[in-house]
């Protein structure tokens, strides 16, 4: 055995994850080592710090496309890393649909990584990468596409600070999963058979309804600014009229987008909504997922 694998066998270096194993969680990956975390939005960029303990550190946003803030900011990130290794949200020009009896399995995520036209079939489009969702109890998944061009463009504006893209993902995305699985965990007797799940993330909104215990609609809308509660609106309500009075209402919010998200919990609240936000929850998710 070579010398190098020895003394990394005695560090302990060959049991921890490698840091190019997309496949792997990004806690595990960084796991005592200082890694970044980036929102890109329509207009706007916000970041945090991972400490060495896993836990998000200081950060900041700024406003502006993401072209012009990467230059500005490039110094600063690359002071907040080790290795330059960050992870990226993508939250603009994505498409979140409904599907149904999309392949499952143990290896469907990697697969959705590494050949989606496996998983999709039909529905897949060259031009864009994938993440799933599956449904619980129901052949109904949830299939988020974002555009290829944007990711490639994203990740070599990075790579242009010596920056190194790790995972690119999309927060509302992720903020869905969550609402999804936190409304399964929290509710006496199981998961309600009708809820409306209204997930906000830096400008960009999403809406899933279930009726009778399957996914029926899910709406989404990037690039909301601070004032557009009653386009918010407009979208939410229509499918509010989906499920039968009564039914629990459920919102989920994170980001810089206070006023967005005061303003529009104040007009939920209205209809009996559950508010599920907890403080740094999207940068939970993606530091740790």
């Amino acid at each position: 055995m070579p010398l190098a694998e020895i003394k990394s066998v005695l560090t302990f270096a060959a049991f921890k994850a490698d840091p190019d194993d997309s496949a792997v969680p990004w806690g595990k990956r960084f796991e005592g080592r200082k890694s970044l975390l980036l929102n890109v939005s329509r207009g706007q960029t916000s970041w945090r710090g991972i400490t060495k303990r896993g836990k998000p550190d200081e950060g900041g946003v700024q406003e502006g496309e993401f072209a012009d803030v990467v230059p500005q900011r490039g110094e600063e990130w690359r002071g907040m890393v080790e290795d330059g290794w960050c992870s990226v949200s993508v939250n603009h020009r994505f498409i979140i649909s409904l599907e149904n009896n999309l392949m499952r399995g143990d290896n469907c995520v990697s697969l959705l990584r590494t050949n989606p036209r496996s998983v999709l079939g039909p529905k897949y489009d060259r031009g864009k990468r994938y993440a799933v969702c599956h449904h619980p109890e129901t052949t109904t998944s949830l299939l988020l596409a974002v555009e290829e061009s944007l990711v490639k463009v994203t990740e070599d504006l990075l790579k242009t600070v010596q920056l190194r893209p790790g995972r690119v993902c999309c927060g509302l995305f992720a903020l869905i999963e969550h609402g999804v699985l936190t409304i399964s965990r929290s509710m006496d007797g199981g998961t309600p058979p009708n809820f409306v799940l209204v997930t906000a993330c830096e400008g960009s909104l999403g809406v899933l309804v279930q009726q009778d215990g399957q996914w029926k609609d899910v709406r989404c809308r990037s690039g909301l600014g601070p004032d557009a509660v009653d386009t918010a609106l407009q979208i939410i309500s229509p499918l509010l009229s989906k499920i039968p009075q009564g039914s629990p209402v459920f919102f989920l919010g994170d980001g810089q987008d206070n006023k967005f998200r005061t303003e529009l919990m104040f007009h939920l609240e209205k209809v009996g909504a559950n508010d599920l936000t907890q403080d740094d929850l999207l940068w939970q998710l993606i530091g740790e997922s």
